[in-house]
């Protein structure tokens, strides 16, 4: 084999391994053979219908680092990698859109392509250097022990649960008694934790809606000083998607009645 010969085959297997779809009229999604931390292809949103070309990562970049704890408007070490790796691939970043985007030439088009998303890998690598912090309090064991004292039909289910962008975990399923009820637990050690688990929560269960109509409830921890950690900013992001929240303590009446919907008949 000659270089051309490699060359030839090398451009037959990016070729073939590329997967393209029309996203609109002039406008494609590359699905590339390049992957993300979690293995999933990069995605590439390609506008051709304006000069110069935009590429868009769709949102993706802001959406993943988000899930993953990293908080790029803090102004710390990350925040300051993720500046320099948008500066020196000349991506401009929609803040207000959550999007990252660069504009190219369409003689450019292929090679700034492959740049854009080694960019975007470079970014969501921010991720693995984020030390994951878990509250040590158990807080789904004490829901559980309260549905099993009401006599709740629930079950903990075995996968995470579909979405649109993903698979989400959740605690817990009530059922057999009415149609499926999905809850997630949530507990906080702080008032920046707590805001983070509602945003994310809602994030997941919003998400969970798109892929199928199923009702989602929170119940959150608010025992002891917890309780002023699901404040009246916290409590707007689940009011604004319409999602049910249950302070544990605060709303032992109506988690009850939650509970008793699910009750076997004798």
């Amino acid at each position: 084999m000659n270089c051309e010969e490699l060359k030839s085959s090398m451009l037959r297997w990016i070729g073939g391994e590329i997967e393209c779809r029309s996203s609109g009229e002039d406008c494609l999604t590359a699905v590339l053979p390049l992957f993300k931390p979690n293995g999933d292809a990069i995605e590439i949103g390609i506008d051709l219908g304006q000069a110069p070309v935009k590429l868009s990562d769709l949102g993706d970049t802001y959406a993943t680092l988000y899930l993953a704890g990293v908080d790029l408007f803090e102004e710390y070490v990350r925040a300051a990698e993720f500046k320099q790796v948008i500066s020196s691939h000349r991506i401009i970043d929609d803040e207000d859109h959550q999007e990252l985007f660069v504009e190219t030439s369409a003689e450019d088009l292929a090679a700034s392509v492959f740049d854009f998303a080694h960019a975007i890998q470079s970014i969501l690598a921010l991720q693995l250097t984020v030390q994951p912090r878990h509250p040590k309090r158990d807080f789904a064991s004490v829901v559980a022990k309260f549905l099993a004292e009401q006599r709740a039909s629930f079950e903990v289910p075995s996968e995470h649960i579909n979405g649109r962008t993903g698979k989400w975990k959740f605690n817990f399923i009530l059922n057999h008694v009415h149609e499926e009820t999905l809850v997630k637990t949530l507990t906080a050690r702080t008032k920046a934790e707590a805001l983070r688990a509602a945003e994310q929560s809602v994030f997941e269960i919003v998400d969970v809606r798109y892929v199928r109509e199923v009702p989602a409830v929170v119940i959150a921890d608010d025992e002891g000083v917890r309780r002023e950690f699901w404040e009246p900013r916290v409590m707007k992001v689940f009011d604004g998607y319409k999602v049910p929240m249950y302070p544990f303590v605060g709303n032992r009446h109506d988690l009850l009645r939650l509970a008793g919907r699910y009750v076997a008949p004798s």
